[in-house]
């Protein structure tokens, strides 16, 4: 197979994967309305479950980037898929919050992996100019999941109940485990690849599938202020998206009168406001890196321009329609699609391959935590205020992360893998 073909072949997996990731986490954002009758649940039930999901997924992010780092990217993502499969269709015998907290906590910590291993896939097969599109189309999985997550999990549970919804969704990741296991291997071993192409993605790439000793990796990179820089603006930011992730279906049966129907007809909408925020904000970068233009100019003026679009949040309580607030969450999530696709793109333009996992993890953490923390903190506001606070907080953190980006994170230099080693 000639290589390009075998990137893109890969590059369709690693997007598959997010869309699969993000279906099953969505599914109960979706179906939460719902839930509410059948069991009777309270938005501070739902802040809590959402919680106690990110929690894990703080956990596993670090985890799951130390031991992919050291096993492989291969059979590392294999086995997460598999297990946060299994985690999502155990949701269908959910008879409480105390089992639909146990089936989030496995959700959470092992959805983690999809990050960490991506990142690194990407890494190791693409050149750096292609690197942030690369990263779009594979984090617009994420977006791709939220557009069809609504329309799909409402029909199943129309045309049969919310458990089938939650097992149909489910056995998606089993699929797609086998056909990760059939396509992909790092480029030095890929029996697909004739030498000449391997030297290729090896010059091109400049990227190493050497394993890491584990830990060792991390605790160099603790000492790097591009880390510390990264896992603050991600701090700030992440949380935003988070919102919009797993409160919106909420938002539009609570504060504007939608049915699941109406759900399942309109809130998809905002999503692919992100995936065209992702693949025009990764291609205008690579663009400029192309031209001539440093990293930290390509990368940064597109997420800076992101962040001014995550502004329009503070619009949304406040619209004369239903029609205008998704108009205005679409300019925010727009924007969060610009800045997505760059900061991912940043972590492989510093690290190298053989500690990108645990670098993603690291910063995949700090994210994390924080959304934990600002969605348990909506559950709150929600119960007692309605939403409006919650927009303007959601548009105005974006301009303290745009500062921390520039600020904080400084020139974007690629640290030599010898720094980093044992």
């Amino acid at each position: 197979m000639r290589l390009e073909r075998l990137r893109w072949l890969l590059l369709l997996l690693l997007f598959l994967s997010t869309v699969i990731n993000y279906v099953d986490r969505q599914a109960l954002s979706v179906l939460i309305p719902t839930l509410r009758t059948d069991l009777g649940l309270s938005a501070t039930d739902y802040g809590l479950v959402t919680t106690v999901f990110l929690l894990a997924y703080t956990v596993g992010q670090l985890a799951a980037g130390v031991w992919i780092d050291r096993v492989g990217t291969r059979l590392g993502f294999a086995v997460f898929a598999a297990v946060w499969s299994l985690a999502a269709v155990l949701h269908a015998f959910t008879a409480g919050v105390l089992t639909l907290i146990a089936f989030r906590l496995l959700l959470g910590l092992t959805e983690a992996g999809n990050w960490p291993a991506g990142t690194k896939a990407i890494a190791q097969w693409f050149p750096q100019k292609r690197r942030a599109f690369a990263m779009a189309v594979f984090d617009g999985g994420s977006a791709a999941g939220a557009i069809l997550a609504p329309p799909l999990v409402a029909f199943l549970a129309l045309q049969f109940n919310w458990r089938m919804a939650f097992i149909a969704t489910g056995i998606l990741g089993f699929i797609w485990v086998v056909a990760w296991l059939v396509v992909y291997e790092t480029p030095d071993r890929h029996r697909w690849l004739n030498p000449e192409d391997r030297d290729q993605v090896a010059t091109e790439a400049g990227a190493s599938g050497a394993r890491a000793p584990l830990g060792s990796a991390l605790a160099r990179l603790l000492r790097t202020r591009a880390l510390w820089g990264l896992m603050l603006t991600r701090l700030l930011a992440t949380p935003v998206w988070w919102f919009y992730v797993f409160w919106l279906p909420d938002y539009l049966s609570q504060s504007r009168g939608f049915s699941l129907k109406d759900i399942g007809l309109y809130a998809w909408i905002p999503y692919v406001a992100v995936d065209l925020g992702k693949m025009l904000g990764g291609a205008v970068s690579d663009r400029l890196l192309a031209r001539g233009h440093s990293a930290t100019l390509a990368r940064k003026s597109v997420m800076v321009f992101g962040a001014l679009l995550m502004v329009g949040g503070v619009k949304v309580a406040g619209a004369d329609s239903a029609a205008a607030a998704i108009v205005w969450v679409c300019v925010a999530t727009f924007g969060f699609g610009c800045w997505s696709a760059n900061i991912l793109a940043l972590h492989a333009d510093i690290f190298p391959a053989g500690s990108m996992a645990t670098a993603v993890g690291a910063t995949g953490t700090a994210a994390s935590l924080s959304g934990a923390a600002f969605t348990y903190l909506v559950g709150q506001i929600v119960g007692t205020s309605g939403y409006g606070p919650v927009f303007w907080a959601v548009g105005t953190t974006a301009l303290v992360a745009c500062a921390a980006l520039v600020f904080v994170l400084g020139r974007v230099e690629r640290l030599p893998a010898s720094a980093l080693s044992s």
